[in-house]
């Protein structure tokens, strides 16, 4: 019989050697050990996802009561007393003693008789004083040393937050990573379907015209057991809770919703393109933006869907497939290189180019693990030569939509403006196409920099992913 404490060590094993942090280990084991219980799998994935989630205050906690560091013990130690710590500090469900006794025998089983003393000590030592944790002053280096510590975030990354938010708007983003995220979709209109799906306008009921077919399979979601929200931001999107397989729910084989987040969606409600125009979408995988592009353009518009492999290709063929659209030019090339093909063919362009992803790192924990400031340069080169190479596919007067799901002004706003001072393209007042639920917010100032043609949505002020976007025109010079 599988011992589930000991596949979670192997997993942070893997997890622990330099260069193999990959967001796809974790969801690999659990397809192998699909034959287990279902508490048993959901024990591995809480264990293994929590120690990369929480790693920098576990080191810190572990390092507070040992007297050797973390850095300095051998892999094998290093990532049991990890285990050990996470299920001491944050799972209720667990006897402290189960989790001292349980990292013991394993210590045992793999030939650590020696420090069998060490790891019994150090994790009953920590037990017996977790309420009692000396954390880093927030006085401390302006308050960097407690966020990184606390929120297990690299201290760089909390002191350019702190540089650009301040402290209380950077200690609630780093909170909202940390909270459980619900999974959002996006309710595929019927074509034949009456109304649209724009924004709700001000006094517009839910359940109005327009609308039916998402109260339909919100409906539908809950007889199959799942819990339903509906999003105060877009009318068609939905938050659900305690989905085991999103492709067993409802809807899903029918194609008539898609997994995504508000703040994608927000890109072609922004754009919003007309029927029958021509969106071009040069780094598209996994498909969303495409997806709801092609259904706002009809079936008597074009979508070309682009991105760099096979693979990707693949994963936007399967979603456009799912939902029942023809419109779509699936294709597999590199958006650095110059299409002349495309050149003035679209009537909106969108670049949301490849980035750091510090807007999505409550979904995808792995990010503040692999993220290094010294990358950040490199991904503004990698964002501008994509741009070089595709801006002129907008024609005079067309539309070009540029995005990234991070939080970082060189790749965001410096990258718009050098756009605009390069090339052809001037800024577009946005507040119309916004929702007023995020419009009429004035506690973040969104209408300001709406006015200037772009938003930054911070993770969690709307309850969204961090993601930025801006409309600019492209103007005849």
């Amino acid at each position: 019989m599988a011992n589930i404490r000991e596949i979670v060590l192997n997993i942070l094993i893997e997890y622990d050697k330099e260069g193999s942090k990959k967001s796809g280990l974790i969801k690999e084991v659990l397809e192998k050990y699909d034959y287990l219980e279902t508490r048993d799998k959901a024990f591995i994935k809480r264990v293994s996802e929590g120690c990369i989630e929480r790693n920098i205050q576990i080191d810190y906690v572990i390092d507070s009561f040992s007297k050797v560091e973390v850095k300095k013990m051998q892999p094998f130690i290093r990532s049991l007393m990890r285990m050990g710590v996470y299920q001491i500090m944050f799972m209720n469900s667990v006897p402290d003693s189960a989790a001292c006794n349980e990292a013991v025998k394993l210590a045992q089983k793999h030939k650590f008789t020696g420090l069998k003393g060490f790891v019994n000590g150090v994790l009953r030592n920590i037990s017996r004083n977790k309420d009692n944790i000396a954390y880093p002053d927030k006085a401390e280096d302006g308050g960097a040393n407690y966020l990184s510590v606390l929120y297990s975030v690299p201290k760089w990354l909390c002191k350019m937050w702190l540089n650009d938010y301040g402290f209380e708007r950077t200690e609630n983003i780093l909170k909202f990573f940390l909270e459980p995220r619900p999974t959002v979709i996006r309710c595929a209109e019927p074509k034949h379907a009456e109304g649209d799906s724009s924004p709700k306008k001000k006094n517009q009921k839910d359940g109005d015209s327009g609308f039916k077919y998402v109260s339909e399979l919100k409906k539908e979601l809950e007889n199959a057991g799942v819990v339903v929200k509906e999003n105060p931001i877009l009318p068609y999107a939905l938050e659900l809770e305690k989905t085991d397989n999103i492709k067993y729910l409802p809807g899903f084989a029918e194609g008539r919703f898609a997994v995504q987040d508000v703040s994608s969606m927000l890109v072609t409600e922004i754009a919003a393109p007309l029927k029958g125009q021509t969106v071009i979408d040069v780094c598209a995988a996994p498909g969303g933006k495409s997806m709801h592009a092609a259904q706002a353009v009809g079936e008597e518009g074009k979508v070309f869907s682009r991105d760099v492999s096979a693979a990707k290709k693949e994963l936007i063929a399967e979603n456009a497939d799912r939902l029942g659209l023809n419109n779509i030019t699936i294709e597999t090339i590199d958006a650095r290189i110059h299409d002349e093909n495309m050149k003035e063919n679209g009537d909106v362009l969108y670049l949301d180019v490849p980035c750091s992803g510090l807007g999505i790192i409550g979904r995808k924990n792995d990010i503040k693990q692999n993220i290094r400031k010294e990358k950040l340069s490199d991904l503004t080169k990698l964002q501008w030569d994509i741009v070089k190479a595709c801006w002129d596919y907008v024609k005079v007067g067309g539309t070009l939509m540029y995005s990234t799901c991070t939080v970082n002004k060189d790749e965001n706003e410096n990258m718009v403006k050098r756009i605009c001072e390069e090339f052809p393209f001037e800024p577009v007042d946005i507040t119309k196409q916004l929702p007023e639920y995020i419009l009429d917010n004035d506690k973040y100032n969104i209408k300001d920099t709406a006015k200037k043609g772009y938003i930054q949505l911070l993770p969690g002020e709307f309850g969204t992913d961090g993601f930025f976007i801006a409309k600019l025109k492209r103007i005849d010079k």
